[in-house]
């Protein structure tokens, strides 16, 4: 299967002021403070319909996924079930330590991000990656070795999820340009999830399953040049919305007086000014938020609060699949290690089917309603995908499962951007992702005993129905929930 609004309090709600406007137009190089852009990078978002600096955080997340794909199933799972001979324990051990870890990744690079800059995060993410993934080859694989590679691997995906989470808000904050980033971020992604596990696959081929981490290290050491490319483009972008921030605060009109005053003091970034007289609000990396925010944001903002409740009660279905889903290629359908590769690969393709999609996806129907469906037909694709001992309808339910997948990706993210603020937008994010990687921690370690009474394909059938049930129950339970948030988000959409 693929890999891994209502009102609130001013501070941490979205903005309905019109600022967010006025940063848009500066981001643009309209009339506060976006001139410093330059007529090159205006001309170049014009022509793509792209805020500049998406190819560049493209290339950053489609290296380090690339890297992800190509050695976790194989090198951690495969190694496992076909070099080690582990048990179903030791399984379950491995997927829920590389879980945990994500989820301390995630939560560190979140924090990082929103405290020290992009700069820092993306030089820590890149060099954990590396070092985790050179290291792992100096240890003889045994279930304790591969055990602590799963936790050290879990720790650095986790740090690279803001590449696709949160880096796209720092780009653009406009819903339309946020959907297509997103989108096209869920295209590349899904293209590492059918180029990684295939070349994870050739490397198991001829060396041992082990190897496949080296890919990881020189994936991870390849994104080192777009990764600082795209930091100093976030870095111009964030100086500009600074900027057009500190002269809406100043005065409402863009070409009133006073916007230079003197006595302005220097901002952190480049190019930004503030007034000495106002106290604008936080600047979009002011670290003045915690942690503890970022929660009561997920679960103050009903949008947020809703995503975050379908996305952990239907990841829990999911959280049977990882520890038996190798024994399942072994057993059930009765393939070798490198099929683990190529069914990985069909879901991938899937999901880069099913990216385009997103791209298609009408402005009016960007909303939570629309999620939640996408989220039901997983569910349809993984009864395919496990329903039957034939690797036919297993190839089959892997690209549907994929397509759904890779629509629901940048659909939940861009929501996400659309309902949180940038303040805390990467923490939030860590909220969010703490809750799906840790809704499957029952199911992950229930599954051994429950394997052990229904067998393996029993379990997985079941999870897949759980997959399937828990987004259609929750729409019928929270219909008005949802249907008030469809509607503020359709007219967000409208209102541009």
């Amino acid at each position: 299967m693929p890999r891994g609004r209502g009102r609130a309090p001013h501070r941490y709600g979205p903005r309905r002021d019109g600022r967010r406007g006025h940063a848009r137009r500066a981001a643009r190089g309209g009339c506060l403070g976006g001139h410093h852009l330059g007529r090159r990078e205006v001309t170049r978002r014009t022509r793509t319909g792209l805020p500049a600096g998406t190819f560049l955080l493209v290339a950053t997340r489609f290296l380090v996924y690339l890297g992800v794909q190509a050695a976790y199933f194989i090198g951690i799972i495969g190694t496992l079930t076909y070099e080690v001979g582990a048990s179903t324990w030791a399984l379950a051990g491995a997927v829920g330590f590389f879980n945990l870890f994500i989820i301390f990744g995630n939560a560190a690079g979140g924090t990082l991000l929103d405290v020290r800059g992009p700069r820092l995060h993306a030089a820590v993410t890149l060099a954990v990656a590396v070092a985790t993934s050179v290291l792992f080859q100096l240890a003889p694989p045994d279930v304790a070795n591969v055990l602590a590679m799963s936790c050290a691997f879990g720790f650095a995906t986790g740090l690279g999820f803001a590449f696709l989470s949160a880096y796209p808000a720092y780009l653009t904050d406009d819903a339309d340009e946020l959907k297509r980033v997103n989108a096209l971020l869920a295209v590349v992604s899904n293209v590492a999830v059918v180029v990684g596990p295939a070349v994870g696959g050739l490397i198991a081929t001829v060396l041992p399953a082990q190897r496949v981490f080296l890919a990881a290290a020189v994936f991870s050491a390849a994104a080192a040049l777009p990764a600082y490319l795209l930091v100093e483009r976030v870095l111009r972008v964030r100086a500009a919305r600074v900027r057009s921030r500190v002269l809406d605060a100043s005065e409402p009109m863009p070409d009133a007086p006073g916007a230079n005053a003197p006595g302005a003091a220097a901002s952190d970034d480049p190019g930004a000014t503030a007034p000495s007289a106002a106290a604008p609000e936080p600047a979009p990396d002011a670290p003045s938020a915690t942690f503890a925010d970022s929660v009561r944001t997920v679960f103050t903002v009903p949008s947020l609060a809703l995503l975050f409740g379908v996305g952990v009660l239907a990841y829990t279905g999911y959280g049977a699949f990882d520890p038996l889903e190798s024994l399942f290629y072994r057993d059930v359908l009765h393939v070798g290690i490198s099929w683990m590769g190529w069914l990985s690969s069909a879901a991938g393709a899937g999901s880069v089917i099913g990216s385009l999609l997103a791209i298609r996806v009408p402005r009016a129907h960007v909303n939570v309603l629309t999620l939640i469906l996408l989220i039901a037909l997983q569910g349809v694709g993984c009864l395919l995908y496990v329903g039957t001992p034939y690797v036919a309808c297993a190839l089959a339910g892997q690209m549907v499962l994929g397509c759904a997948f890779g629509m629901v990706t940048p659909l939940q993210n861009t929501l996400v951007q659309m309902h949180a603020p940038i303040e805390v937008l990467g923490r939030v994010n860590s909220v969010m992702n703490a809750g799906f990687n840790g809704a499957g921690a029952l199911p992950l370690f229930a599954a051994p005993a429950l394997a052990a009474i229904f067998g393996v394909q029993g379990v997985l059938v079941g999870a897949s129905l759980v997959v399937l049930a828990v987004p259609l129950v929750y729409l019928v339970v929270r219909r008005r929930t949802v249907a008030r948030i469809v509607a503020e988000e359709r007219k967000r959409g409208q209102e541009g």
